[in-house]
């Protein structure tokens, strides 16, 4: 019979297998027994903490890491978010690079995986060749612009403004690393059969970058030749000043145009907490919409009933974010999430057969420990798995801009039967 003892036994003869094979099968009472789960807790901390110090080069390791990576991916287990990172970083240690590629990716800012990742796509560009882009629309004024510059870079007689070729790819090459150097971009584009004219394969490799690394490449070609050619590069400058000036206010126009403004309610549970909800409203101002979030606003001295009062009524969806916590503060009226729950069940109570302003999110624990039994009746987006989060932030996005997935087809003519 599976019970703690067992489990502890295997845990202190380092009888990993055995401990996992007993996650796959006893799923269900692992889930039901705390005693149980808080032990595989502790298997979770020792097996992470040991397995830095097998030999990278035991195969049995590594498929005892990929399993558990299995069991977390297809719920049968659970790691804490912590423990889920060590294991990815420590299965990307363990691959080879093409390998620990897909794995690295999961976590991009970790130092190792920023090497794998680096040393991915190095080995591509050797392989395949730099690829450069297709943009779908050009930049506004762009051959304008890039026959002022190209004039300004070709003049062969000033050694000061003049870009050959390898100078202009090492300058390229500043700002993408990944970019072929001189011999291996040319054979590469007389294998293509493309043009080996400057001023052609100049304009494609600018054309070909990405609009961030393009902008960066044109800033620093114009930053060196500036001294010589002032009056030149200056009229660049304004060309692309305009563009970047026109760009802004159309993105302004259209946002303007159809900003949802969103307020969010939550309590103070703890830091981690709060640290998410942040994010998540970073995310959705990101995206589009205006939020407000206490935490943009309120300073010492602010009057938080208007505040509240105000921006509730002013927004176009509210966005509660339940947690045990929440629905403590909530039935009780305390602090700021009672008042604003208080002032929400108002507009509730008047709509209840259609709301079509509140949005509950479930974060942590389950319906009946952390939804208020009035609010139960409403269909909330999950939040609770963290894995799964892009897709409860699409359902999120697509709420707020009332934009379903799944839209009714339009009625067609009525049949006729002859």
């Amino acid at each position: 019979m599976m019970n703690q003892e067992t489990l502890y036994q295997h845990l202190f003869k380092e009888e990993w297998k055995e401990i996992i094979d007993i996650l796959y099968r006893e799923k269900e009472k692992i889930m039901s027994d705390t005693l149980l789960s808080f032990a595989f807790k502790t298997f979770e901390t020792e097996f992470l903490s040991k397995v830095k110090n097998y030999e990278s080069s035991r195969v049995d390791v590594l498929e005892l890491l990929e399993t558990l990576f299995a069991l977390h991916h297809g719920k049968f287990y659970y790691l804490s978010q912590e423990n889920y990172k060590l294991l990815i970083l420590e299965i990307v240690n363990r691959k080879t690079i093409q390998q620990a590629y897909g794995y690295a990716t999961i976590f991009p800012n970790e130092e190792i995986c920023k090497k794998v990742i680096s040393e991915y796509k190095f080995q591509k560009v050797k392989e395949e060749g730099y690829k450069l882009k297709e943009p779908k629309i050009l930049p506004t004024n762009w051959i304008e612009i890039y026959n002022r510059l190209f004039e300004v870079i070709n003049n062969q007689v000033d050694t000061a403004t003049y870009f050959s070729v390898p100078r202009f790819i090492d300058t390229v090459r500043q700002f993408e690393p990944y970019f072929p150097n001189y011999s291996q971009f040319i054979n590469q584009r007389n294998l293509e059969g493309k043009s080996t004219s400057r001023k052609i394969f100049y304009y494609d490799i600018l054309l070909g970058l990405s609009e961030e690394i393009r902008q960066k490449v044109i800033s620093r070609l114009l930053e060196i030749v500036k001294p010589f050619e002032i009056e030149k590069v200056t009229q660049i400058e304004n060309v692309l000043e305009n563009n970047q000036i026109e760009n802004k206010m159309s993105t302004i126009t259209k946002s303007d145009h159809r900003k949802p403004i969103v307020f969010i309610s939550y309590s103070w549970d703890n830091d981690e907490h709060k640290k998410w909800v942040l994010s998540l409203a970073d995310k959705l101002c990101a995206d589009g919409i205006d939020v407000i979030l206490d935490r943009y606003y309120l300073k010492p001295g602010t009057n938080l009933p208007h505040f509240v009062e105000k921006n509730l009524d002013n927004a176009d969806r509210i966005i509660i974010i339940f947690t045990p916590n929440y629905k403590l503060k909530a039935d009780k009226r305390t602090g700021g999430v009672g008042y604003e729950y208080s002032i929400m069940n108002v507009e509730l109570y008047k709509n209840q057969t259609s709301n079509e302003k509140i949005i509950p999110i479930l974060r942590h624990g389950s319906t009946d420990e952390s939804i208020p039994t009035f609010m139960q009746q409403f269909i909330h987006i999950d939040t609770r798995n963290d894995d799964n989060f892009d897709n409860s932030y699409k359902d999120l996005i697509r709420e707020i801009y009332n934009e379903p997935e799944i839209k009714k087809p339009t009625i067609g003519l009525t049949k006729k039967f002859e």
